[in-house]
């Protein structure tokens, strides 16, 4: 197994990008990173919706209610 020294340069730009990617998100706005996690959502209630009763997607616009979760 190579060590951190030993890194071809192909694996050190997939750490670098990583890190970068990571400092990114970091620096995004909260709201910003709501949204993201209220996508993500979108994309897993269809599959999750049958196996949790607990999934759902949240309500994050202000013109609705701001109780519960909203499915689609």
């Amino acid at each position: 197994m190579a060590t951190m020294e030993n890194l071809t340069p192909e694996i050190q730009h997939i750490f670098d990008a990583k890190e970068k990617r990571r400092k990114d998100l970091a620096a995004l706005p909260i709201a910003e990173k709501v949204r993201m996690v209220v996508q993500m959502q979108r994309m897993a209630y269809p599959i999750l919706k049958d196996r949790d009763p607990r999934a759902c997607i949240w309500k994050i616009d202000v013109s609705e209610n701001k109780k519960g979760c909203k499915t689609p």
